[in-house]
C-alpha cells in the first residue's frame, strides 16, 4: 500500500537485522579492500553453515555491502539463533580464516556485529531502500558505539567478535529464554551517538587481554574529592602566579622541589614529614588547610606543629 508521507501509512513488517563491520578496515592497504569487502559475505555464510543454518542465508529478506561492512535482514523468528550459536560460529570462523587465510602479517580479521529487531520496509526484491527505518539507523548507530568499539581495543587477537543487541533483541530473545543465552552473559551499556540515546547489551563470546582482567566496563577515572576541586586551597597573593600543590597522603612523606611564584599550596595528613627545602612551612593535620608561602625566603621562619615532625626535613 503506497500512501502520502502526509497520510497515515501500514507499519512495515518487522525483521530481524544483522550488520558487521571490520575493525580497522582503512587500516589495510588498499589493494586489499576489494578482498576483504567480498571476503565478508562469505565469512557470514560459513558462519551460518557451521552451526547448521546454512538454509538461512537463502532466507534472507533483503542484504547489501557498507565496503567495510555487510548487513542482513531476516523474519524475526530467526533471531534467537543469530544470538546463540551464530556470535560463537562467527567467532570461530574468523579463527579459522585469520589461521588459513589471513589478510595480511599486520593483523586480523576481526568483526563487531550489532542487531536489532523492529519495522524496515521490505518490498521482497531486495531494493535499494529495503531495510529503511529507524531500526535500521539504530543498528548503525550501535555499531560505531564506543562501548563495542573497546571490547576490540582492550582484547587481543584471539577476541574476533564484539556485539552490540538492542533492549527489544535482548528483552525478546534473551530474557524470553528463546535464545537459551543466560542474560548475565550481556553486559548493559548506554550507547550516545550522534542523536541516537540509548541502552544497548554487549556480547563478547571470546574475550581476551583486558576484558578478562578488568571487565567489560572498567572503571573510569576516579572522581575528583574536595581535595581535587581546591576547596581548601588557600587564596593567591597579588602580584604573579601562583601554583597549588596538593597531595592526600596517610603516614608517609611528602617531598617538594621547588615552587614557582608568589604562593604554594601544600596539603598533608596526620603523622606526616614533608620535605620543602627553604621557605616558610606550616604544619597541620589534614583538614586545616596548610599553605606553603614565599619560596627561595633562605629559612624557616615560622613553623606551626599539629601533626609533622619537628624541624624542616632536611
Amino acid at each position: 500500500m503506497n500512501a502520502n508521507r502526509n497520510e497515515v501509512a501500514e507499519l512495515p513488517p518487522y525483521r530481524a537485522l544483522v550488520v558487521v563491520d571490520v575493525k580497522n578496515f582503512s587500516g589495510e592497504k588498499g589493494r586489499d579492500h576489494d578482498w576483504i569487502t567480498r571476503q565478508i559475505p562469505v565469512i557470514l555464510e560459513h558462519a551460518l553453515v557451521r552451526c547448521g543454518l546454512g538454509e538461512l542465508r537463502r532466507q534472507v529478506c533483503f542484504e547489501g555491502t557498507t565496503g567495510d561492512g555487510y548487513f542482513l535482514g531476516f523474519e524475526p523468528k530467526h533471531l534467537p539463533f543469530l544470538l546463540n550459536p551464530f556470535l560463537s560460529e562467527l567467532q570461530a570462523e574468523l579463527e579459522y580464516q585469520n589461521a588459513v587465510n589471513p589478510v595480511s602479517d599486520r593483523q586480523k580479521l576481526r568483526m563487531r556485529v550489532s542487531l536489532t529487531v523492529g519495522p524496515m520496509t521490505d518490498s521482497g526484491q531486495n531494493g535499494i531502500s529495503d531495510g529503511s527505518g529507524d531500526t535500521r539507523i539504530e543498528a548503525h548507530r550501535m555499531i560505531d558505539a564506543k562501548p563495542v568499539r573497546d571490547m576490540l581495543a582492550r582484547s587481543n587477537d584471539t577476541t574476533c567478535v564484539a556485539a552490540i543487541i538492542s533492549r527489544r533483541v535482548y528483552e525478546d530473545a534473551v530474557v524470553s529464554g528463546y535464545a537459551v543465552d543466560a542474560p548475565d552473559l550481556y553486559v548493559p551499556v548506554p550507547v550516545e551517538v550522534k542523536t541516537y540515546r540509548g541502552t544497548a547489551y554487549l556480547r563478547v563470546p571470546k574475550p581476551s587481554g583486558d576484558l578478562l582482567s578488568r571487565g567489560f566496563t572498567p572503571p573510569g577515572p576516579p572522581e575528583a574529592d574536595s581535595w581535587d576541586r581546591g576547596e581548601h586551597a588557600g587564596p593567591a597573593e597579588s602580584g604573579g602566579p601562583s601554583r597549588a600543590v596538593k597531595q592526600r597522603f596517610t603516614k608517609s612523606t611528602v617531598g617538594i622541589g621547588n615552587v614557582q611564584g608568589n604562593v604554594g599550596t601544600a596539603i598533608n595528613g596526620d603523622n606526616v614529614t614533608m620535605h620543602t627545602g627553604s621557605g616558610d612551612q606550616f604544619n597541620a593535620p589534614l583538614g586545616d588547610g596548610v599553605n606553603l608561602l614565599g619560596a627561595n625566603r633562605g629559612r624557616i621562619r615560622h613553623q606551626v606543629n599539629k601533626g609533622g615532625d619537628e624541624g624542616d626535613g632536611r
